[in-house]
């Protein structure tokens, strides 16, 4: 299965009560996950699956105002699979998908060299020269937008971990 970049969108209230009880955040993103869901807009969690690295080093490079891959508030130690999860408030998702609405992925990788992504070790570890290597994130990035933007049409925090 590998490593996964997860995000779960949660209103005001149910953010409140993942950072007061975090257990209780896991088994809200585990029920989550079980349902079924027609698009990233209508979704309340998605993921990048193995592409969350990839996405992480592009988004680096072009100084991206939020961090989307890993969050932006800590708020517990209880390790969510491959460690403590992270968030980002209702403002930072609405920066963020403010942000994604302005730069489309062949912006996001203009300019970059695929051995790039190989050198720096990109999990899941594979040769990023491939055209399919990077069509795989692009198919992946492509959903965030849709997903960051409902989320900030609700008025939403997101909450962000690697499973």
């Amino acid at each position: 299965m590998g490593m996964i970049g997860s995000y779960l969108r949660v209103s005001a209230a149910e953010l409140a009560k993942v950072i007061d009880d975090p257990e209780w955040g896991i088994e809200h993103a585990g029920e989550a996950m079980e349902a079924e869901y027609d698009s990233a807009s209508e979704a309340r969690v998605w993921d990048t699956d193995k592409a969350w690295h990839a996405i992480a080093f592009l988004l680096e490079r072009r100084n991206f105002p939020v961090d989307i891959v890993y969050g932006e508030v800590e708020f517990t130690q209880l390790e969510w699979v491959y460690g403590p999860p992270k968030y980002l408030t209702a403002q930072h998702v609405k920066e963020a998908a403010h942000a994604l609405s302005e730069l489309p992925f062949a912006a996001l990788v203009e300019g970059v060299d695929p051995a790039a992504l190989t050198a720096a070790e990109i999990y899941p570890g594979w040769d990023w020269a491939s055209d399919d290597c990077l069509e795989y994130v692009a198919d992946n990035y492509a959903d965030l937008l849709p997903f960051f933007q409902a989320a900030a049409n609700a008025d939403e925090a997101i909450v962000v971990w690697i499973a």
